[in-house]
């Protein structure tokens, strides 16, 4: 390689150059401990934020090409540039840690092994965009992270790492812990800023968006986890660092979740634009079982079908969306050839009635009414010809008009399951389920 040849960005696991970072001490004795995060070069990105300045941490953020690995994948330091700039009150970050779509379990394992790395983040978050107080959002039923990340909060404050004037930089910022209730709609942002106040976890109204107001009507930037994390190795290691991971528009690491039919299911730290074969056959050991569909990214991803082509493509932003799917939250679910795609769907579709916050018709009548009992219908073996049309009927009177996302996400595995396995829809609507060679039974 010559002197101006730029270094071959790292897309695979097995590249020599790929060492993990945010799953570095997952596992490791006493690794949530302040002792043993600064053993470790524990909270040196903040430092050098400190001396960089607020909007160079903005700029190096934005240069690394961070995205969002909540699932919506925005560009994290674009999304902080929209915070106001000195207008006189008080600004927020906030982290959404309510980790509740199924298939995804990445979080809990950064906040109860490693929850200083989430505490730098978002002091290092706080300070670019000039906030003072943080709140993690915590999904209620995480009671040991919820504890590990109170007594990081402590170590950090007892070593004016937190509060006031932190390491003399003149930078006052204090972080809190809120349990949540067990609502997956929390995952909205704005829903989960009514939740915080104490409101009805109902999604707003946009505009005005978060950072104009958003909790207590104050400027508010939300993150997830991970998101958070990535930022406390981009400030300690720089943007470059971080750019030279994945492909060209999906840059870095991502914690990739398997589950289903595997000999290994967990969670792999691979780089973005590792293929699904390299996740599932070098690194879970491969399936069990012969498998039919993959859910790529968490239940409100579209099904793609288990063939080479898939196998073979790269999960990142832009290879999936082309594939027909996203990449969400990188939880990976396979489906075998022995489950029915229908009773698979109508779980999804259940899920999402239960969670629906009931706010718009579409999905508290659509979703929660008539969706369920059509699933419900072709899984007891009553089905009839015309069914599976009025679920795409449905459907098409759903999509696109519910006040938030939640609608929209349940009709992914519904539309992609009809696209791909109308075959057994067809036979749903004879009496015919697949599964085992029974049928759904209410026990």
């Amino acid at each position: 390689m010559t002197a101006t040849e730029a270094p071959k960005p790292i897309t695979s696991a097995k590249d020599p150059r790929f060492a993990p970072t945010l799953y570095a001490h997952v596992g490791q004795a006493e690794s949530w401990t302040l002792e043993y995060y600064q053993r470790n070069g524990g909270y040196e990105g903040v430092k050098r934020a400190f001396a960089m300045g607020n909007d160079a941490v903005i700029e190096e953020v934005k240069k690394s090409g961070l995205r969002g690995r909540g699932g919506a994948g925005f560009a994290t330091g674009l999304k902080w540039s929209f915070m106001p700039l000195n207008d006189g009150r008080q600004h927020v970050v906030l982290c959404n840690a309510d980790e509740s779509e199924p298939g995804t379990f990445k979080d809990r394992y950064l906040m109860s092994e490693d929850p200083h790395q989430l505490i730098e983040g978002m002091l290092i978050g706080g300070f670019a965009m000039r906030a003072t107080l943080g709140y993690i959002y915590i999904r209620g039923e995480y009671v040991h992270a919820a504890e590990r990340l109170w007594a990081a909060i402590k170590e950090a404050r007892a070593a004016g790492l937190l509060g006031q004037n932190i390491l003399g930089s003149g930078f006052d910022f204090d972080i809190q812990v809120h349990r949540g209730a067990g609502a997956y709609i929390c995952g909205e942002e704005t829903a989960l800023m009514n939740s915080l106040e104490g409101l009805r976890a109902n999604p707003r109204l946009k505009p005005p968006f978060p950072a104009a107001a958003g909790l207590y009507g104050l400027p508010t930037t939300i993150n997830n986890v991970e998101t958070f994390c990535a930022v406390t190795h981009i400030l300690k290691y720089g943007a470059d660092w971080h750019a030279n991971m994945g492909t060209e528009k999906s840059k870095g690491m991502k914690l990739f979740q398997i589950s289903g039919p595997v000999r290994k299911p967990g969670v792999y730290e691979l780089p973005l634009g590792t293929t699904f074969r390299e996740l599932i056959y070098d690194w879970a050991g491969g399936p069990t079982e012969e498998m039919k569909a993959i859910i790529p990214g968490g239940i409100s991803c579209q099904l793609l079908p288990y063939t080479e082509t898939i196998l073979d493509t790269p999960m990142d932003y832009e290879a999936l969306a082309a594939a027909g799917s996203s990449l969400g939250t990188g939880g990976v679910t396979l489906i075998p050839k022995s489950a029915s795609i229908v009773n698979t769907t109508f779980n999804s579709v259940r899920f999402y009635a239960h969670e629906s916050c009931g706010k718009c018709t579409p999905c508290r009548e659509g979703i929660s009414g008539w969706m369920v009992k059509m699933y419900e219908k072709l899984v007891r073996g009553k089905g009839q010809p015309g069914d599976t049309q009025l679920i795409l009927d449905m459907a098409d009177n759903i999509g696109g008009r519910s006040f938030c996302a939640l609608a929209d996400a349940c009709l992914g595995p519904v539309l992609s399951s009809i696209k791909l396995f109308r075959a057994e829809y067809d036979l749903a609507e004879q009496g015919q389920l697949l599964q085992g060679g029974g049928r759904w039974r209410d026990e």
